[in-house]
């Protein structure tokens, strides 16, 4: 495996970013989402400047920064939303970005819902990406895990079709961008509730994972922080993890609602914060990320020898045992409403208590 190319930036500040976002209808309200993030990344760097510490190399959006999310909220159909609002990556849109992050020199996260047509037209899928300070699209990690109120689909939902286009490797699933201020993976919101999402990247090398959001109430009841604590800490690496501040259902609608509750962070290699507001107002968020010393702690330090000791053909088995996803469900087939995805939740939850993973309640 590469080890990827000489650090130029060996310390340097990442900034997760807190915006205001709106439920996007259609392409016009996403472009006014976008200049908003564009306005924020400015104002971000005053801030950081005020903070110091060193140049600012990485800059991350949260999910819904661009899109928001009225096709959850509204349970939108795919037809509908591949044609109004989900867009393509690179494309008009990623281009806005990419101006920032040639203008500041910058690696530059971010996520949006987009069509995949190397895998289907009439999908949409919740990607997340990274912009090189040359405003080139470097990774493309499409979200693999989406929640019963997602309406986004998966590769799993999509696998024959998936596979033949990208393959079943980890790398085509987690895929980590090496570059010369370490090594860049991302992780998105629902999927993160899953400690093998994290491993994952670890073993594909990631040294900063990008976590954008979680909704509430997994903000409030600390969920939030201690799962980011927890996945640095296990995994070795940093987490950038941005969060939205005020989200309004609607680009007209003048009360916000505070749907995902703020929070943003940075999480060390150790597991500690290294920086974090508690408060859901529109803010950047900026912390310094040491590569070199990650890379020393990794090399000499016993406290990180959880990755060296890990007995993994001892757990192979946990995963033998699991109930298996089904794999391919909407290939054929409309992509389900809410309702339907709920039903589906429920069926294989049955399959746990025949497994004797989880016990059932007394009725």
């Amino acid at each position: 495996m590469s080890t990827g190319p000489e650090l130029t930036h060996p310390s340097y500040i990442a900034i997760a970013l807190q915006p205001r976002a709106y439920g996007c209808r259609n392409k016009e309200e996403v472009k006014k989402n976008l200049k908003n993030q564009s306005n924020l990344i400015d104002d971000a760097f005053v801030h950081a400047y005020l903070a110091g510490g060193g140049p600012v190399k990485l800059v991350a959006l949260a999910e819904g920064s661009i899109q928001g999310f009225y096709d959850e909220l509204n349970n939108m159909d795919h037809a509908t939303y591949c044609k109004d609002i989900a867009i393509r990556i690179p494309g008009e849109e990623t281009e806005q970005l990419a101006k920032k992050a040639r203008e500041y020199d910058i690696y530059l996260a971010a996520q949006a819902k987009v069509v995949d047509p190397e895998v289907a037209e009439d999908r949409f899928f919740n990607q997340g990406f990274i912009i090189s300070p040359k405003g080139e699209i470097i990774l493309k990690h499409t979200k693999n895990i989406i929640s019963v109120v997602e309406g986004s689909a998966s590769p799993y939902d999509l696998w024959g079709k998936w596979v033949e286009r990208y393959g079943d490797t980890l790398e085509a699933c987690y895929p980590v961008a090496k570059t010369e201020i370490g090594n860049l993976g991302m992780c998105i919101c629902a999927e993160t509730f899953f400690p093998e999402s994290f491993r994952a990247l670890a073993v594909n090398g990631a040294e900063v994972i990008i976590r954008p959001t979680l909704p509430e109430p997994t903000v409030s009841w600390g969920t939030w922080e201690f799962t980011s604590r927890a996945r640095a800490f296990d995994n070795v690496c940093y987490l950038v993890c941005p969060n939205n501040g005020p989200y309004y259902a609607t680009i007209d609608r003048e009360t916000p609602y505070s749907l995902l509750g703020g929070q943003s962070m940075i999480v060390d290699y150790r597991g500690n914060l290294v920086t974090k507001v508690n408060h859901d107002n529109v803010t950047g968020v900026p912390g310094c990320i040491d590569i070199k010393a990650l890379r020393e702690y990794r090399a000499t330090s016993p406290q990180s020898a959880h990755m060296v000791q890990m007995r993994s053909d001892l757990w192979k088995q946990i995963y033998e045992k699991w109930p298996e996803y089904p794999k391919n469900l909407y290939v054929e087939r409309d992509y389900p409403d809410l309702l339907e995805r709920a039903g589906l939740h429920l069926q294989i939850l049955e399959s746990f208590f025949k497994a004797g993973v989880y016990t059932r309640p007394a009725r």
